[in-house]
């Protein structure tokens, strides 16, 4: 414990100083464009720091932290100190959030804050740069996470599958065993059965015999009832071995219900139609579908009692229903369990299910297990018993943690719910032999489909918003260009001393820059100089030459050509 303690401690320490360079950097040195006042870096730092505490225990924290502290940056006209840290929060909240919803809107506030403040705050420049940085920086690396967590939780499915494996080939190989057990007492009871009778006939014989003494009559018949009742109880034994004689009374569907009831669940019972009784009696008058047979019906309470079991273990709190629908050939039992109100951690094999699902086949009917609202009919519907869906009842999306074994009720995020039900025909039928689901085999495709599409929208995330950025970046570029261009004939036609207000009537709309540039002549003293095109293409290798012109007391003190070729 205290070596993973450590590791994390030691993880966390060097994050940290990962990410404290660039803040370093601008902070303490003169090497980065964008320069930070000494509070500045240490505000960054603390900052970083907190984010790094808190991202394990609170990954949506850390990456507001960052992205906060991002868009505080860009605002000040500095996006690339602490970019990386915006980006690597991003990135583990998408690997270490389970749920996706709350991350989803807190990015979608960050992009309406960055475009919305950040141009009210500075300019529409500076508004593009924000959102773009927000989605480059943020959104893009929480896809990634995302990708990479479901990579992660597809490993520790097919792992856990193997794992699977293993417990039902012990669980056969046992079941082999018992049935040899079993098979090697009836052999014993054939075998010394025979010997016994014939020990006991044999006195029997004795006891009889004439002229035998009162005495050895006696105990020849004491030993005779001994050794018959010795068979007897090998009799007893190995029927107990062979079949389950147990007497003891099954409860009804009514009062299973009421005892869970009594336990504390919250269990609703709803009969639908006229039919054979949940609790087993018949009714008076002939039925449409006939009476559901003895063993169906000891199903029926069975499919009850192992919906409530699996309600009351893995979505405790939740609300259970149980519904018994009588139709003119068959009767449908339903156990539909709610959402759970807090994630439980129990898994099982799911033998219970799979037990319950050769008793309801024996009767000719079939039983399902998976999220609420599939029903028998639909495509892709419930399960067959041992496939009780992933994330179908307690896990439900993207972030469902696996390890649940087949069969088991999953235990993961609260979703959808999930629902238990079985067919039992009035008739009996031919009985179905299990078909060869592969359960792994299922659930790997549905881990596989989904690390597949969080790939997919992470790659086309990236690559819309990297298309977009460019497109918009190309066309500011155009209108920059375009409203910025002050033509050679007008330049030429503006003398210095000339009315700052007659100079402005020949002027665009904006300047190409804010200046200064480098390479320019000296500035007049005290004069505001303003920058120029030349001509509206922003991708002609002369896009770089600038008119300037330089104003002072309300006349234009001086205009300048600014060669593209210009030297520092």
């Amino acid at each position: 414990m205290a070596t993973g303690t450590g590791g994390r401690t030691l993880t966390a320490v060097l994050l940290w100083a990962s990410l404290a360079v660039p803040v370093l950097l601008a902070g303490f040195t003169s090497r980065t464009a964008h320069p930070l006042a000494w509070w500045g870096a240490f505000t960054c730092l603390a900052v970083i720091g907190v984010g790094v505490v808190l991202g394990r225990s609170r990954p949506l924290a850390a990456m507001l932290l960052g992205s906060g502290l991002w868009l505080v940056e860009a605002t000040r006209g500095n996006p690339f100190t602490v970019l990386a840290a915006m980006a690597v929060f991003a990135y583990l909240a998408g690997v270490r959030m389970a749920r996706a919803g709350q991350a989803v809107a807190a990015l979608g506030g960050l992009l309406v804050l960055a475009g919305t403040v950040t141009p009210l705050v500075r300019d529409a420049g500076a508004g593009f740069v924000a959102v773009s940085g927000t989605v480059l920086g943020a959104v893009v690396p929480w896809l990634a996470g995302r990708a990479r967590r479901q990579y992660l939780l597809l490993a520790r499915e097919g792992w856990e599958r193997a794992e699977e494996l293993e417990r039902a080939q012990r669980l056969i190989a046992e079941q082999a065993r018992a049935r040899e057990r079993t098979r090697i007492a009836g052999d014993m009871h054939d075998l010394l059965g025979h010997e016994l009778g014939l020990v006991a006939l044999r006195i029997g014989g004795l006891e009889v015999a004439p002229g035998l003494d009162e005495r050895y009559r006696l105990a020849a018949g004491e030993a005779r009832r001994a050794v018959t009742a010795a068979s007897e109880r090998l009799q007893e034994i190995v029927d107990m071995l062979r079949h389950d004689t147990g007497t003891a009374q099954e409860e009804s569907v009514p009062e299973l219900v009421e005892r869970a009831r009594a336990a504390g669940m919250r269990v609703g019972l709803r009969t639908v139609g006229d039919g054979p009784f949940p609790d087993g009696s018949r009714p008076d008058g002939p039925l449409s579908g006939g009476p559901l047979p003895a063993m169906a019906e000891r199903a029926l309470r069975r499919v009850v009692q192992e919906g409530l079991t699996n309600s009351a273990k893995h979505a405790p709190g939740a609300p259970v229903t149980v519904t018994v629908e009588h139709l003119a050939t068959e009767t449908v039992v339903t156990v539909t369990t709610g959402p759970a109100r807090r994630p439980q951690g129990h898994t099982s094999g799911g033998h219970g299910l799979e037990g319950l699902r050769e008793r309801v086949r024996l009767c000719g009917g079939s039983l399902r297990a998976g999220p609420k609202g599939e029903g028998f009919g639909e495509p892709g519907g419930l399960r067959e018993s041992g496939e009780l869906a992933k994330g179908a009842g307690l896990g439900g999306g993207v972030g469902r943690e696996p390890g649940e074994g087949a069969g088991a009720v999953p235990a993961g995020e609260p979703g959808e719910g999930f629902e238990v039900s079985a067919r039992l025909p009035h008739a009996p039928g031919p009985i179905a032999e299990p078909g060869p689901v592969s359960v792994s085999a299922t659930h790997l495709a549905r881990a596989r489909l989904r690390a597949r599409r969080t790939r997919v929208t992470a790659i086309v995330t990236a690559v819309t918003a990297v298309t977009v950025v460019t497109l918009v970046v190309v066309a500011f570029m155009v209108y920059d260009a375009a409203s910025s261009v002050l033509t050679p004939e007008d330049f030429q036609r503006l003398r210095p001393g000339q009315d700052q207000a007659a100079v402005a009537r020949v002027l665009p709309g904006r300047s190409r820059i804010d200046g200064p540039v480098p390479g320019e002549p000296a500035r007049p003293q005290g004069a505001d100089c303003r920058y120029y095109g030349t001509h509206a293409n922003p991708f002609d290798a002369s896009h770089r030459e600038l008119f300037r012109l330089c104003f002072s007391d309300g006349r234009l003190a001086s205009k300048d050509f600014l060669p593209a070729d210009r030297s520092p």
